[in-house]
């Protein structure tokens, strides 16, 4: 399958340059839990970046729409060959996202993002999703997750001390004390940086513009299996 073919199924995408390696992301709006979340406030859905971005920026709205339609109107096998060949032939790092915007539609996307990552062993996948039932109902059919997977459960409210019946979790925190592996790209910079809280604050507003913080900097926590929830501080 050559590049301008693949790209027909739906494009992976290496713009997302806070983080390592390449994603893939689709309409925000079609979340299936998360738009009843996205209705409730004290969610993580509630304040959507993703949702925010997509009505500011019609064609990041356009392309992550047309991801979708063209998964929708993809026969699986199709779709996870496309998939396969633009991560190996794009990523550099070895690290994949899937849904810097949305989440899993289905069990039959779950089973075709598992075998894009039984197809790229050298590459580390990771899947965070409010789709519970959907990875249930994967598993309770005998559906294997890969080692070289992690797919973290997101916690449905602000602030949630537990994630029940999930071998890997997030959450995403605003006034309580997180849990686990707290992400510390709030106050990484794009050279790399983590600043420590003292210094972060200490920053002005410009310095902090000029900086560029939110990025994933060396930490690789997100895919690491050793790490059993990760917590992000609230987007304001």
């Amino acid at each position: 399958m050559l590049v301008k073919e693949a790209v027909e199924y739906g494009k992976i995408s290496l713009g997302n340059t806070k983080m390592p390696g390449t994603t893939f992301a689709i309409d925000a709006f079609a979340c299936k839990t998360g738009s009843k979340l996205a209705q409730i406030e004290g969610t993580p859905c509630h304040s959507c970046y993703a949702r925010r971005l997509q009505k500011i920026r019609p064609s990041v709205d356009k392309g992550w729409k047309a991801n979708l339609s063209k998964w929708l109107q993809s026969k699986p096998r199709d779709w996870e060959l496309a998939m396969t060949m633009q991560i190996v032939r794009y990523n550099t790092d070895n690290y994949h996202r899937w849904f810097d915007s949305g989440d899993l539609q289905s069990v039959g996307m779950l089973k075709s993002i598992v075998n894009i990552a039984l197809a790229t062993p050298q590459i580390k996948h990771w899947l965070p999703t409010q789709e519970r039932q959907i990875v249930a109902d994967y598993e309770k059919n005998g559906g294997i997750i890969p080692d070289n997977l992690i797919i973290r459960v997101s916690a449905s409210k602000l602030d949630a001390q537990s994630v029940p019946n999930a071998e890997h979790s997030s959450t995403v925190f605003k006034a309580l004390k997180p849990l686990g592996k707290v992400c510390e790209a709030y106050r990484t910079d794009k050279t790399g940086k983590v600043w420590t809280e003292e210094e972060f604050k200490s920053l002005s507003r410009q310095d902090r513009k000029e900086l560029d913080f939110g990025h994933c900097g060396p930490c690789r926590a997100c895919w690491d299996k050793s790490v059993k929830t990760t917590s992000y501080p609230k987007h304001v």
